[in-house]
């Protein structure tokens, strides 16, 4: 049932930032010709962080789930959510480096080589400002609020981190601010699988029979898995997808361990800003993909 009612409200969000966009493409939003880039970000994704935050609350409210509106009072876990993603980064780029593949062909953003600070520097904050609070919302209030009433103990982190990453990273591999369409419809049919297999595992007399009945969801698991590892094609690649479970996994553990969304919020957002940093800072007038 948890599952079944978190499926729906990723289905949600996703349908929520098709309508968004039909809306703005049709001119019914409109998109001010002069203004600047913040108030240009404001009209176009405001709307649908709004949404997403709203709904996020209201889903929480109607769950009874904590969402964690408080302050942390771990310093210990708050500094591993911020230090690890760095940390990460750095090792991926660091491996990069002597493996031959820029960090750049990874998150696939580019820079000019004069490019000025200041202006790098608002794109990342308008880019945070609008995505962090989206995926904590997604994350840790839909997914890992879901979970967590559901699922005992450690296996709620890992089920949390998993189900994160596989939704919240698009299809390019990059971690994504918006929950990925495709991924959605994935966690559907998952869950579609699953209603069934539990269906005709109830259904079946017969053991040997009644224990096929997930065969399917097993396929499922399998196929998306392979194609998941088929994406990665380096060491450096294997290493930066592992970096983002990872953010998800710090992400989730801060969570839980303090009870507030700063911490996890803060992981997202040292991933991005360690992203740019690398990027700009070292491959600056580079593009590799």
């Amino acid at each position: 049932m948890a599952f079944a009612l978190l499926t729906a409200a990723l289905a949600a969000v996703a349908l929520w930032r098709y309508l968004v966009s039909r809306l703005l493409s049709a001119g019914v939003v409109p998109v001010p010709r002069s203004g600047g880039l913040a108030v240009d970000v404001l009209v176009t994704d405001g709307p649908f962080v709004v949404g997403v935050v709203a709904f996020a609350g209201a889903y929480a409210v109607g769950r009874d789930i904590d969402v964690g509106v408080t302050l942390p009072s771990d310093a210990k876990t708050v500094g591993l959510a911020v230090t690890l993603p760095f940390a990460l980064v750095g090792l991926t780029k660091l491996v990069g480096t002597l493996d031959g593949v820029p960090y750049n062909s990874l998150t696939k953003t580019a820079y000019a080589a004069d490019a000025p600070v200041w202006p790098v520097i608002t794109v990342t904050g308008l880019s945070l400002l609008v995505g962090v609070p989206v995926v904590v919302a997604v994350c840790q209030v839909l997914v890992q609020g879901s979970l967590r009433p559901a699922v005992d103990g450690d296996a709620a982190l890992v089920l949390t981190t998993l189900v994160t990453a596989f939704v919240m990273v698009d299809t390019t591999g990059r971690l994504s601010s918006v929950p990925d369409v495709g991924k959605v419809v994935s966690v559907v049919a998952f869950t579609a699988l699953l209603a069934l297999g539990r269906y005709g595992h109830d259904r079946v007399a017969v053991d040997r029979v009644r224990s096929l009945a997930y065969l399917p969801v097993a396929l499922f698991v399998c196929v998306v898995s392979l194609a998941g590892v088929a994406q990665v094609e380096s060491v450096t690649g294997g290493l930066f997808a592992l970096t983002q479970l990872a953010t998800f996994g710090v992400a989730a553990y801060a969570s839980d361990r303090t009870g507030s969304l700063l911490p996890p919020a803060l992981a997202y957002a040292c991933f991005w800003l360690a992203n740019t940093a690398v990027v700009y800072g070292f491959e600056a007038g580079l593009q590799h993909w």
